[in-house]
């Protein structure tokens, strides 16, 4: 798993960092990508109407949106570092935090209010529906499983943190707590070679 994990995430260096899309290629991530798609296209066809294929929607929908949010947003921010805007398109606890948090109130307005409702079936396109179903907002808590999986990108230093840091010119170690609260190990070495620039001790301890 961690071999996949390390295959899917990419490798990140100081002076030619990974697109900062490492939450929505976890493992975890992408498996409930599979299961919607398989859910919405050939399970709802099967069993139409059915409490499970409804909720199953909800729960994989819920789970896995934010850290998409966070990795979309992470390119069109990676796109104006391209550009010379001095940001950081890392993932961050702040990103991911709100992501979680625009995905559960985005999902209970479109379930409770109607007007909210329309406006996501007719961004969704013809043939589209969602069923007001108030009992759907039980599967919020599976936001939950989205913060884990940024949790875990955290923890391996975000794609794209250190570059971004040193274009900044901001103090590596107060730009890594985030990191450091999440796990990550040799985030003072990390601080460090960012401050002094050492690309070669940046690259060795990104791949540890």
């Amino acid at each position: 798993m961690e071999r996949l994990r390390r295959a899917l995430r990419g490798t990140d260096r100081a002076e030619s960092p990974a697109l900062p899309v490492g939450e929505a290629l976890h493992p975890l991530t992408l498996l409930l990508v599979v299961v919607l798609v398989v859910n919405d296209w050939l399970l709802k066809a099967q069993w139409r109407g059915s409490w499970l294929t409804g909720k199953l929607s909800d729960v994989a929908g819920l789970a896995f949106a934010p850290v998409v949010l966070t990795a979309a947003i992470g390119l069109v921010l990676h796109a104006a570092a391209r550009l010379g805007v001095r940001v950081d398109p890392s993932l961050s606890a702040r990103k991911l935090v709100a992501a979680c948090a625009a995905t559960a109130l985005g999902f209970a307005a479109i379930k409770l209010a109607a007007p909210v409702r329309e406006l996501f079936v007719g961004a969704l396109g013809h043939g589209a529906a969602v069923d007001p179903d108030w009992s759907d907002l039980l599967c919020l808590p599976c936001v939950v499983v989205a913060w884990w999986i940024g949790r875990d990108e955290l923890r391996r230093v975000p794609l794209g943190r250190a570059a971004a840091i040193h274009a900044r010119g901001a103090a590596a170690r107060p730009a890594l707590a985030d990191v450091a609260r999440a796990g990550a190990t040799r985030v003072d070495q990390l601080a460090d070679a960012i401050d002094a620039w050492d690309v070669a001790a940046i690259d060795r301890i990104l791949a540890a």
